[in-house]
């Protein structure tokens, strides 16, 4: 008898972290894990233990050697995870979106094990894409309020995948900057390294106006390192030949000086707003740079964050919370929050993990037109290839035994 595995669609955090807790301790009507021992693989409980271990010095873990797991790339740290999982002889595994922040190879040899695990153990995998849904899975479930309101034979599902399109034209802007040279961004023979660990090496890369960059590396190949090396205080940058807006790094501007020239996202920032914020007011915080908004904004800065709400497809949610958005609207709503300045650079730093299809398609869609329609310079971060993505240039590094090399790539 073909033994059953299950997929759910990454839609609603709150309501998968419920089914999550009802899967595990019986309360579900899977006849199929009725009284069984299931675990959960997931990053946040990944990401728990290591900071566990961090902070009492102790090991839940175990690794080879004395190495903490907290060291290793995404992709040993998923498999060493895995590996302390199945010791504990589960009957059924939860996989959280389990590829996502992985790259091209990972991926691939995640896949291998968990396809190798399925004649073992049921997997429930949550996936975000099509692509992802492992070649195991026989049927997919849809949840509502804690419980399965359908059962579908994975042949007889029909995944959403829409065409989107923006009507109206990126609102113009009203943030004007003096004397931004034509150059953005130079690394010239950039070497960086942390003790024995060699993370760039001889970098050698130039951004100029208008263009649409993608950065693209496999996990630990420097990418964090070049961003914090352009939009952070990374020691490592100073007494290098690297240049922002035409002045050597290091050479008296300050990290604001340099903030205010840059448009910045990162799905970290999600973290940042704790208290509920109204939609408007986190698109208009964008022009002071502010958590929140603390300043009394202008009456043409607010008409510019509503032109970007109307865009967006947000107009009848003027006085709707950031909070209770999806997670693909709240991804919009931080981009033009990082746009609303026009600033001389947008750097988007993995802005597609945890979207399905279409979020990807619509997030996708939302930056192409920003590159097109606009004449901010636009660097977009991931560590694979994205379909539909229209950058005028890649630079790729490529890991080596001596730091990764770059390359722009044809």
């Amino acid at each position: 008898m073909e033994k059953i595995h299950f997929a759910i669609k990454n839609d609603d955090s709150s309501a998968k972290c419920s089914f999550f807790d009802f899967l595990l301790n019986g309360e579900h009507n899977l006849p199929n894990l009725k009284n069984k021992k299931g675990l959960l693989f997931s990053n946040s409980v990944l990401d728990k233990i290591i900071e566990k271990e961090a902070k009492y010095n102790i090991k839940t873990i175990p690794t080879k050697g004395k190495r903490e797991i907290r060291t290793f790339s995404n992709g040993e740290q998923k498999k060493t995870f895995l590996h302390y999982l199945i010791q504990q002889k589960p009957d059924f595994l939860i996989l959280d979106c389990p590829f996502e922040s992985l790259d091209v190879s990972s991926v691939s040899d995640l896949k291998e094990i968990l396809i190798n695990l399925a004649s073992d153990l049921t997997l429930v995998q949550v996936f975000n894409r099509k692509e992802e849904v492992l070649p195991i899975i026989t049927h997919i479930l849809e949840i509502e309020k804690d419980q399965i309101i359908t059962n579908i034979p994975i042949e007889k599902y029909k995944f959403n995948e829409n065409n989107v399109v923006f009507k109206g034209q990126i609102p113009k802007s009203v943030t004007f900057y003096n004397s931004i040279p034509k150059q953005l961004v130079s690394f010239q023979n950039v070497n960086v390294n942390y003790d024995e660990n060699c993370i760039l090496q001889n970098i050698n890369w130039a951004i100029n106006k208008n263009e649409f960059w993608q950065l693209i590396g496999p996990n630990g190949s420097g990418k964090t390192t070049i961003l914090s090396m352009i939009y952070g205080n990374n020691i490592k940058a100073y007494g290098q030949e690297i240049y922002l807006f035409g002045k050597k790094k290091g050479s008296g501007e300050s990290v604001w000086d340099i903030k205010q020239k840059i448009g910045y996202f990162s799905p970290v920032l999600l973290e940042l707003f704790e208290r509920k914020v109204a939609i408007l007011e986190m698109i208009i915080s964008g022009f002071f740079d502010s958590i929140g908004l603390y300043n009394t904004p202008t009456n043409l800065q607010v008409k510019v964050a509503e032109d970007w709400m109307l865009l967006l497809g947000l107009k009848n949610n003027k006085n709707g919370y950031f909070q209770d958005l999806s997670t693909t609207k709240q991804r919009m709503v931080l981009i033009a929050r990082a746009m609303i300045k026009h600033p001389p650079l947008l750097i988007l730093d993995e802005p597609l993990i945890n979207l399905d299809n279409q979020g990807t398609e619509i997030v996708v869609t939302l930056i192409n037109k920003i590159a097109l329609e606009s004449d901010t310079t636009v660097l977009f971060v991931s560590h694979r290839s994205v379909k539909n993505l229209q950058p005028n240039y890649t630079y790729e590094l490529m890991p080596s035994k001596k730091g990764s090399l770059g390359r722009v790539k044809k």
